[in-house]
C-alpha cells in the first residue's frame, strides 16, 4: 500500500511540476533559440523512429520512369526549392528563419540518410512543428513519387540541367507555372 501511495504522490508532484513549467513559460519556444541538447536528441529520436516505422511497408515504384520527375518539377520549383534549394538556387531568405532548418536537397546528405520510402512518407505526411507541410492531401500519388525521384536526382544536377528542365516545362524564374490542385478530401483541424 505504501508503494502505491509513494507512486501516486510522485506522479502528482510530477504533474503539478509539469503544469507549473508550462504555466510560467520556462521553456523558450522562439525559433531563434535552439532546443536544449537533450530536447533535440529526444525530438530527433522520435522523428527518426516514427518515419522508419511508418515507411517500412511502403512499396517504392520504379523512380527511373521519367513521368515521375516531369510530374514533380513544377511542384518542386514552385514550393520545395524555396526552403530546400535547387542547383544554384539557394533557399529563400525566410527559410533561414526556420527552426529546425530545412535540409538542403543539393548536398546529397539527406538522400544518403533516408530511404526512398522514408522521403515519400515525409513528403506525403509532413513533419509537425518543422515547417514541412504534408503534400498528401493536395497532390496525387504520381506527383508525390515524382518529388521523391526529383529529390534523389537534384544532387546530381547542375544549374544548366535544372534550368533547361524548367524551361522545357514552361516554368519561369518567378515560379509561375500556375498549377492547381483538386480539393482535398482531408479536413485539417
Amino acid at each position: 500500500m505504501r508503494y502505491v501511495i509513494t507512486i501516486a504522490v510522485f506522479l502528482g508532484v510530477l504533474i503539478v511540476g509539469a503544469a507549473l513549467y508550462v504555466w510560467f513559460g520556462v521553456y523558450n519556444i522562439a525559433a531563434t533559440e535552439p532546443h536544449w541538447s537533450i530536447t533535440s536528441s529526444l525530438i530527433e529520436a522520435v522523428r527518426e523512429r516514427s518515419i522508419e516505422v511508418r515507411s517500412e511497408d511502403i512499396q517504392v515504384p520504379n523512380l527511373y520512369d521519367p513521368k515521375f520527375t516531369e510530374a514533380a518539377l513544377p511542384h518542386y520549383h514552385e514550393m520545395c526549392r524555396l526552403c530546400h534549394g535547387a542547383p544554384e538556387y539557394p533557399p529563400e531568405e525566410f527559410a533561414a528563419g526556420l527552426y529546425p532548418h530545412a535540409p538542403s536537397m543539393t548536398s546529397g546528405d539527406l538522400q544518403k540518410e533516408l530511404s526512398d520510402a522514408e522521403i515519400y512518407w515525409i513528403v506525403k505526411h509532413g513533419i509537425k512543428m518543422t515547417g514541412m507541410p504534408a503534400f498528401g492531401p493536395t497532390h496525387k500519388e504520381e506527383e508525390l513519387w515524382g518529388l521523391v525521384a526529383l529529390v534523389k536526382e537534384i544532387p546530381k544536377m547542375g544549374l544548366e540541367q535544372y534550368r533547361q528542365q524548367i524551361k522545357e516545362m514552361g516554368l519561369t524564374e518567378d515560379m509561375s507555372h500556375g498549377h492547381s490542385h483538386e480539393e482535398s478530401e482531408h479536413e485539417h483541424k
